[in-house]
């Protein structure tokens, strides 16, 4: 039987990550996020300073949130893309993971063991969470958190045509407010072990 993969999208502030890597704890398999982007810049041999924006020249926090693809031009992202596109399918080749945004529900849209789900959370509850969790200054949170989500929603359409917020390949949708950490990595885990059929050790 071939490898499972749980992909999670997730709004800022949502805690989706959070909750993908408990996910990926409880069940003891591989988890992949962000260092997807930087071995693909590897890959290409880019200036790492070109693909993260957090270089001495730029003071934006959470500015991996606002260019998920670094500051580059556009053919720079979509070749970016490609190779990052690539190393999703070997990742899933390779173990059962738990693979964060990046478009991963999308490029594994064909894949017959995947589980696509979905992290939001009400505006309110995310800039708290922005508060709380990120250390985002009160008087900066509102705007950072808007200006993340049209980031967030402008990389997920320039290479799937959908917003973030789609239900397309999306298998489970999930409020982060409406219960604990806990409670959303043991309904995600039931959910995708509903599906791909998987054992439950807890």
């Amino acid at each position: 039987m071939s490898n499972y993969v749980i992909t999670v999208s997730r709004q800022f502030g949502s805690l989706g990550r959070p909750i993908a890597q408990k996910i990926a704890h409880r069940l003891n398999i591989g988890y992949y996020d962000r260092e997807l982007i930087e071995k693909a810049a590897s890959i290409m041999n880019e200036d790492m300073r070109e693909v993260s924006p957090l270089d001495e020249n730029i003071h934006l926090p959470f500015a991996n949130a606002l260019f998920p693809l670094g500051i580059g031009t556009g053919s720079h992202h979509r070749r970016l893309f490609k190779v990052q596109e690539s190393l999703i399918q070997e990742c899933v080749l390779k173990e059962d993971c738990v693979i964060v945004g990046r478009c991963a529900d999308y490029i594994l849209r064909d894949y017959p063991r995947r589980f696509n789900v979905m992290i939001f959370a009400p505006f309110d509850v995310r800039v708290k969470n922005s508060v709380n969790s990120l250390r985002i200054p009160e008087y900066e949170v509102d705007d950072y958190v808007k200006e993340i989500d049209r980031a967030r929603d402008y990389y997920h359409k320039f290479f799937t045509d959908e917003p973030l917020t789609t239900v397309k390949y999306r298998d489970l949708l999930v409020d982060s407010s409406a219960m604990t950490q806990d409670e959303a990595v043991d309904l995600i885990i039931r959910a995708a072990s509903a599906k791909l059929k998987f054992p439950l050790l807890f």
